[in-house]
């Protein structure tokens, strides 16, 4: 029998995966112990017809990542086909929100985030959750959190009106300000709070534990071991432009050397029509040791626990090898709080919470000039990576805070 199974995302598009089983004598199929023969994925993977899912439409030209926008239900459906015919179906909800879950919004000044409150009087420990390049605030993922009794603010701060447009000059007093007000909040315990960030959410996160002592744990996915430019210069003054600033100041940070490295891409993009491996635009700002020494996050002021997560075949930038700056860099200070570095080696950029599609394997970023660019890893992989980073993460969390 083939299992099929659908889902819209929030952009309203069709994702679909099907998997090929022979049955069991009862005729059953039991997938943690089945393996599907063909379809989508091969193998044996319980949740294979989740992450298989590819996307059905030409909206992959726009965005070719699953989209979940906010925190409502996603409706997934089943259907069993048995010699051509559909023999059984149905229909379940994978929900984000813990029953009585309530929400607050901050919108001081500016400021856009949604706080996720759980059950129960509290206090509750809080775990600030920040988006990486594609900017706005991932509602989901700090629900998803919230489920495991935490309470979690997804914190915007570019993409989404009233702030920046785009990822440059981004004032850390901004998240000092969030954290003031975090403080007021009579459900939450000021003592415990923690903060997860991904790719360049988590530089930002390593950033602000560095800062201020309030935040007492790091989960950080695809970090980088320094503050980066925002890429590009000041048509006015020339300058190269910073992405995060400290009382007017641009944050020390290594450039990307842009205008080599697009010379270098330009057969392979224009000719070849590959996408774009931003790794290597990276690694070429690395070895500007200077540079990089400048902008190297001091890491070694943070105050309590770190949990850095990288993939070895991340494309967009050698996320493993800044991991393991971070572990050496600390290991010199003699930090005195535990670090851990999760490392999956066939794994690429796009680790999130688990049992979403993880086929996509590139995509276009409009605050990246619209380029066409490579993720890395497998949807093998990338699926593997992100249920059992996600299960260390929540336990790191509830360990630490």
């Amino acid at each position: 029998m083939t299992i099929h199974a659908s889902t819209e995302d929030d952009d309203r598009r069709q994702w679909r995966s099907h998997a090929e089983f022979h049955t069991d004598a009862a005729g059953c199929v039991d997938l943690t112990a089945l393996e599907s023969r063909s379809g989508t994925y091969r193998g044996i993977s319980p949740m294979g017809l989740f992450w298989s899912m590819r996307l059905n439409d030409a909206g992959a030209e726009r965005r070719a990542t699953f989209s979940k926008k906010d925190a409502s239900p996603n409706r997934v459906s089943l259907m069993v086909e048995f010699a051509g015919n559909s023999i059984a179906e149905t229909q379940f909800e994978r929900i984000f929100l813990a029953p009585a879950t309530t929400t607050r919004d901050l919108k001081v000044n500016g400021h856009v985030g949604r706080l996720f409150l759980p059950p129960g009087p509290g206090p509750h420990p809080v775990v600030i959750v920040l988006s990486g390049s594609g900017g706005g605030f991932d509602l989901d993922k700090a629900a998803a959190i919230s489920r495991h009794g935490f309470a979690a603010l997804a914190l915007a701060y570019f993409g989404i009106a009233p702030l920046p447009e785009w990822l440059h000059r981004i004032p850390l007093e901004y998240f000092e300000a969030a954290l003031g007000w975090l403080r007021t909040q009579p459900e939450l315990d000021a003592q415990r709070i923690g903060v997860f960030g991904v790719s360049r959410g988590a530089e930002l996160a390593l950033l602000l534990a560095a800062m201020f002592p309030e935040i007492r744990a790091v989960v950080a996915y695809a970090p980088s071991s320094v503050a980066w430019a925002a890429g590009g210069r000041d048509k006015s003054t020339g300058e190269i432009i910073p992405s995060w600033t400290h009382h007017g100041e641009p944050v020390p940070f290594a450039p990307l050397p842009l205008r080599g490295f697009m010379l270098r891409s330009a057969f392979s993009v224009a000719v070849l029509k590959k996408p774009v491996i931003f790794r290597n635009l990276f690694r070429a700002g690395l070895r500007d040791r200077e540079a990089a020494a400048r902008a190297a996050i001091r890491v070694e002021q943070i105050r309590g626990p770190i949990l850095l997560v990288s993939g070895g075949n991340d494309h967009l930038w050698p996320a493993a090898e800044m991991s393991e700056a971070i572990v050496a860099r600390l290991k010199h200070h003699r930090f005195p709080h535990a670090v851990e570095h999760l490392h999956f080696p066939r794994a690429g950029h796009m680790l999130r919470y688990p049992h979403l599609p993880t086929t996509p394997r590139e995509s276009r970023n409009p605050h990246l000039r619209n380029a066409r660019y490579s993720f890395g890893g497998t949807p093998e992989a990338d699926a593997e990576a992100q249920a059992d980073s996600w299960r260390r993460s929540i336990a790191f969390i509830r360990a630490h805070l």
